[in-house]
């Protein structure tokens, strides 16, 4: 994990082990509703404006759109990494994660690399890969769009976090790419239209990876206008803008509800793979068979409820209910009810997995840990499965950077 984001407080000494049909039902499920979840953005209106109006987004907050809508719809949901619990019930999915800036592919990578190539090779374990898959995903889309195997990594070392300055997080999958055929480079936003654009306006990478989310960028003061000017161009930067429809946590809820465009098996599928999730607002809702109003069931029943804000990451603008006081409680509710810009959603819990950790001061301790999994999805195929958790065991909003989290991925045993 040299010079790549990971923290070093604590440090896995294995894998998340699952059993191999729950790893392969993590994938195929988030493959299966991350396609209803692109049904229901695309019906959520008659065009970009509608949608975004339903979702409540501001189209200054998404300024890299192509005026090619089949070719976003074609790539809205090509990277995508929910995030999910195992639970006594099965596979849940609290959320999706899509986008070309979906973070912790390397990780997930370099982690399944040394526990199953390396450090475990001798006990047959199985972990699918995010390089093979978004290697598959652009060989896929340089035959369908008709373009040289020339792809660029679009992204900053500034938005690495930890303290980490080289280029190494994006040097490795490229080194991967050129190893299967590629022509492949990694270019910081100064360098990526001298880059990217040759003499004539030919372009020297036609397809590449958009690693960044234009949120992170514009509070890291990163200037994102080089992306816009090679796009428009003619380079296929995916995923597309499009994606930020999907990674809207109001989509959750609007499909939890039951959006019209659902067949019946999709609203199956929905109600058995997403936990009950609903858009605040001032309205009524119906729980467990009962008609309430939203804000009198949050606060009648807190313990059960957590709100999410419809663009946070990283474990922000999440406020549980089991773990607030009354009066937060019932202020964070409120907002949320006037403001119609969140999701409630009921809460589900992880079943426990043991896992040996190596503290900074050379002690080793495992602890039953209940993980965050984040099953990768990219080109519609299954790419490796990240695990988040408290290495002491305990829960709640697990996130690395916010909350200090360990960073582990689950493997099939």
């Amino acid at each position: 994990m040299r010079d790549v984001p990971f923290p070093p407080r604590a440090v896995p000494l294995q894998p998340v082990l699952l059993h191999r049909p729950v790893y392969e039902e993590l994938h195929t499920a988030a493959a299966r509703v991350l396609r209803v979840l692109t049904k229901v953005a695309y019906h959520l209106g008659g065009d970009r404006a509608e949608r975004l109006a339903v979702l409540g987004v501001d189209p200054a907050e998404c300024p890299l759109f192509t005026s090619d809508e089949a070719w976003e719809w074609r790539y809205a949901a090509c990277i995508a990494r929910p995030d999910a619990f195992v639970t006594a019930d099965g596979v849940k999915f609290i959320e999706y994660n899509a986008g070309g800036g979906v973070g912790a592919a390397v990780q997930t990578q370099l982690l399944a690399d040394t526990w199953v190539d390396a450090i475990y090779s001798d006990q047959h374990l199985f972990a699918y890969r995010p390089f093979t898959a978004r290697a598959d995903m652009f060989d896929s889309m340089c035959r369908a769009e008709g373009v040289p195997h020339a792809v660029v990594l679009q992204g900053s070392v500034a938005d690495l976090v930890r303290g980490v300055s080289s280029t190494r997080y994006f040097d490795v999958e490229v080194d991967y790419l050129r190893k299967r055929g590629f022509e492949a480079v990694f270019l910081e936003p100064e360098d990526l239209v001298e880059g990217v654009i040759g003499p004539g306006g030919r372009l020297r990478y036609p397809v590449g990876l958009r690693h960044f989310t234009v949120q992170e960028w514009t509070e890291l003061g990163v200037d994102f206008s080089p992306v816009g000017e090679v796009i428009k161009a003619g380079c296929q930067l995916v995923a597309s803008e499009t994606s930020s429809l999907l990674f809207n946590k109001k989509l959750l809820g609007i499909a939890s509800e039951g959006h019209p465009a659902l067949t019946e098996e999709e609203r199956r599928l929905v109600d058995h793979y997403v936990p009950w999730t609903r858009v605040t607002g001032d309205r009524d809702v119906v729980y467990e068979g009962r008609t309430w109003p939203l804000a009198d069931l949050l606060l009648a029943r807190p313990e059960e409820f957590l709100l999410k804000g419809a663009t946070g990451m990283k474990g922000e603008q999440v406020i549980m209910g089991r773990d607030s006081d009354a009066a937060s409680w019932a202020q964070a509710v409120r907002e949320a009810v006037v403001r119609q810009d969140s999701i409630a959603q009921q809460r589900v819990e992880s079943l426990r997995y043991p896992v040996s950790t190596l503290a900074q001061n050379g002690e080793v301790y495992t602890s039953r840990v209940a993980p965050v999994l984040g099953p990768f999805v990219i080109g519609d195929a299954p790419a490796g499965c990240l695990a988040r958790y408290f290495d002491d065991g305990q829960d709640g909003v697990i996130s690395v950077e916010r909350h200090g989290a360990a960073q582990n991925v689950a493997v099939a045993a």
